[in-house]
């Protein structure tokens, strides 16, 4: 990403500066050399509000936790909130921002513990199956929802507790987010929630 210039303007608007990641989901080859490992890690199918039955192990700081996920809604932007500047604009011109909600308790492991990276396995599905690009976002774009949070790094997470997270994602106009992703590991299919037609 560009130098911002330090003037009031680029100052303003250096909320809208945008990053973009690699799409969620293994390269073919990975999917490929990993398919047969594959087989019996299919992810359940799950509804938007539904926790998903597999604890996810995640760790930090040589702590473990065991969460359970859910991936609760999504909620539309516009194409006006990825029009930081005249690059920006350019770069995703034709594209649209969603903001994706999961939720994440700490129900067993290690407690309490240091918080572990859980938003970078947040993001979401098309239509057709196709994976949206996640986004990372120095400050909040334009259109963010006041609730839409990321995650704390700071705040030591106690047995039980329940966050909830906010990742933007960007996707085609023409396209419908139909699901909310977590990411389980390179050979594992990402467990899906299916969002209300």
């Amino acid at each position: 990403m560009r130098t911002i210039k330090k003037t009031a303007l680029a100052a303003m608007a250096a909320f809208t500066a945008l990053t973009l990641t690699a799409c969620d989901g293994s390269s073919d080859d990975g999917k490929k050399s990993g398919a047969a490992k594959a087989d019996n890690m299919k992810s359940e199918k799950l509804k938007a509000g539904q926790p998903a039955s597999e604890e996810q192990e995640l760790g930090t700081d040589k702590q473990t936790g065991k969460f359970t996920v859910t991936g609760q809604r999504v909620v539309m932007g516009k194409p006006e909130d990825l029009k930081g500047d005249k690059e920006d604009a350019k770069k995703y011109a034709g594209k649209t921002v969603a903001y994706v909600y999961l939720s994440a308790k700490l129900s067993g492991g290690d407690a309490p513990m240091k918080p572990p990276m859980l938003i970078t396995n947040v993001s979401a599905l098309t239509e057709g199956g196709v994976p949206a690009t996640r986004l990372m976002v120095i400050g909040n774009l334009p259109g963010t929802p006041s609730d839409c949070a990321g995650q704390d790094f700071d705040k030591v997470w106690k047995k039980d507790e329940e966050r909830t997270f906010c990742q933007p994602v960007v996707i085609p106009q023409s396209s419908k987010v139909t699901h909310i992703t977590f990411q389980r590991g390179y050979y594992k299919e990402p467990l899906k929630w299916a969002l209300d037609k």
